[in-house]
């Protein structure tokens, strides 16, 4: 119905345990639904999608942080069983010169019992980590003659690699169940399963796996640093169709830490029409940060493109009246 507004909460809970190395992330985590959770892969009612997002943080910096992700997924049924694909490649860029890429495909299973709706899927990948060392300064190019460090200069390090790949494997779960016009949805990820190297250094320095059970919000534990999102999104409808809802959507949401102080607040807006869905998000920096950077933050773009389900879901057998 035209003129229908619909709260959503955001109730996305996830858990990092044990990890050595912070994860790419989103504010808009919900529409980049394969680096979230690898069942999300296929996990909605069209033949394929595509979609992407782009993150610039902390631009004020001469050091700023970029990420951009893209990627797309699909469905097919073969005997009568719903299996999905997908990929998503991305590629971030962090203090100017620590440079990440991931390569990350990914298989879905998807089973409905009992009124439960079942998603299973598994994604191995390769990540590639680069960093330019002549492009920093360490002590040992410390120039006495001039009182100034020279990256010229040998700066002794041994056993130091700039580039390393790695293999990395992903899976997840999820399952959700419809209740008259609600349907809630729970999920559980496990990241770096099989716990790669990675380090530029000789030693061996392990990804230990990482949890993300989801219900919409989001918290996150690495090391010795928690990171936890949450909010509101209120959703206008304008109209439905047999295959789309056309809407309009805009939110608020709160990033904190249970061991740290407040960080940012994101606004975020957005609009559902036909196949696509685009969203906006801005942070504004709450942190001790908000004095070098005006209480600037992260600026945020999301894109989703959804085919048409053309499955044949309900049938009619005509019959005569008498």
């Amino acid at each position: 119905m035209a003129g229908k507004l619909k709260i959503t909460s955001l109730l996305f809970f996830a858990c990092i345990v044990f990890a050595k190395a912070q994860d790419v992330h989103f504010s808009q985590y919900y529409l980049s639904p394969l680096s979230m959770n690898p069942a999300n892969t296929g996990n909605y009612k069209g033949d394929y999608r595509f979609f992407g997002n782009y993150r610039s943080q902390w631009k004020e910096i001469s050091k700023a942080y970029n990420t951009f992700s893209a990627g797309g997924d699909f469905n097919m049924y073969p005997q009568n069983q719903q299996v999905s694909g997908g990929l998503i490649f991305i590629n971030d860029k962090s203090g100017g010169n620590l440079q990440i890429n991931k390569i990350l495909p990914s298989v879905a299973a998807h089973r409905k019992v009992a009124d439960f709706n079942l998603h299973a899927g598994i994604q191995p990948g390769i990540v590639i980590k680069s960093i330019d060392f002549y492009a920093h300064s360490f002590p040992n190019q410390l120039n006495w003659n001039k009182g100034q460090f020279d990256n010229t200069l040998p700066n002794n390090e041994v056993d130091v690699s700039q580039r390393f790949t790695y293999f990395d494997l992903n899976a997840g779960f999820a399952a959700s169940r419809r209740f008259g016009q609600w349907e809630p949805d729970m999920g559980l990820a496990f990241f770096h399963l099989n716990k790669p190297k990675e380090s530029f250094l000789s030693n061996n320095n392990r990804l230990n796996a990482t949890i993300v059970l989801r219900a919409y919000s989001q918290y996150g534990y690495t090391t010795k640093v928690s990171d936890w999102v949450s909010g509101i999104n209120a959703e206008y409808i304008l109209s439905k169709g047999p295959f789309f809802t056309n809407s309009v959507f805009a939110g608020v949401m709160w990033r904190d830490g249970f061991n740290r102080n407040a960080d940012a607040g994101i606004a975020t807006v957005g609009m559902n029409y036909s196949h696509y869905t685009v969203g906006l998000s801005y942070d504004i920096t709450f942190s001790q940060l908000k004095t070098a950077v005006e209480s600037k933050g992260a600026f945020e773009i999301a894109f989703i493109y959804r085919a048409k389900n053309t499955r044949l879901t309900k049938k009619a057998i005509p019959c005569e009246r008498y």
